[in-house]
């Protein structure tokens, strides 16, 4: 018994190491050209004075320009509650020199440059003599609801798409708290001064979900309302019934 027990333990240890390595082999190497050198859904903002610059589209995707002076090597992942660490998916990648020249995945690898993936994380790694200039791509993203870790430290700007906003507490929210807000172009942009470690996250709002906001809390309001008093009416209509039959009402269910 104990033998045919050990027997399977070890084929069960066996699958889990045998997928832990098919995974790696699955996630791992290189990011497919094709990907990297995919049209960006909107311009990037190389001339940002920002570290970190992100901006935030009604779409599903959002662009970010990193600063990535003396850096070797930018490490891009994102946290789960249950799978640990996961490698940052995106596409469209850009490099831009500082001589101002814009180079595209396929350029950048030609030049000496890595991106690599793994399980974990995707590295963007870069070769001597080009780590002065910026880096760019596009990913996933929401405004309503947008969380990015702190790749890189130092100042940062969220864009908010146009007629977005932070300001109505309940459904707005920004984290660091050090932040300023001011409006460039119509749009509010969400700025830090220093940034290091840890995350940003910004929960946002379209200004004219507010009129649906409140008009589902008006609904709920006269639902709860309504429920009550029809509560309050059973509830004396079962002690009339009580009385008639002459069980007896108590004072303490008055």
């Amino acid at each position: 018994m104990n033998r045919r027990f050990a027997l399977a333990v070890a084929v069960v240890a066996l699958l889990a190491v045998s997928a832990g390595c098919l995974t790696y082999v699955n996630d791992g190497g290189e990011v497919a050209n094709e990907t990297l050198d995919a049209e960006p859904p909107s311009g990037y903002e190389f001339d940002t004075d920002r570290d970190a610059a992100f901006n935030l589209s009604t779409g599903s995707q959002y662009t970010a320009v990193y600063n990535v002076s003396e850096t070797e090597e930018l490490r891009l992942y994102r946290q789960t509650p249950y799978a640990g660490d996961q490698p940052l998916e995106f596409e469209a990648f850009r490099y831009r020199t500082v001589d101002g020249e814009v180079l595209n995945g396929s350029e950048f690898r030609a030049a000496g440059g890595e991106v690599d993936r793994t399980p974990d994380e995707t590295w963007v790694r870069f070769p001597e003599g080009m780590s002065e200039g910026q880096v760019a791509f596009a990913a996933a993203g929401s405004p309503r609801r947008f969380t990015t870790l702190a790749y890189v430290d130092g100042s940062y700007a969220v864009t908010l798409p146009p007629e977005f906003s932070t300001d109505f507490p309940v459904v707005g929210h920004v984290a660091p708290r050090d932040h300023e807000i001011e409006t460039v172009d119509g749009r509010d942009r969400i700025t830090w001064e220093s940034v290091e470690g840890g995350s940003v996250v910004v929960q946002s709002y379209r200004e004219t979900d507010l009129l649906v906001f409140g008009v589902i809390l008006v609904v709920a309001l006269v639902a709860a309302v309504i429920g009550t008093a029809y509560f309050r009416r059973q509830l004396a209509e079962l002690r009339e019934k009580r009385r008639d039959l002459g069980l007896g009402v108590y004072d303490d269910e008055e």
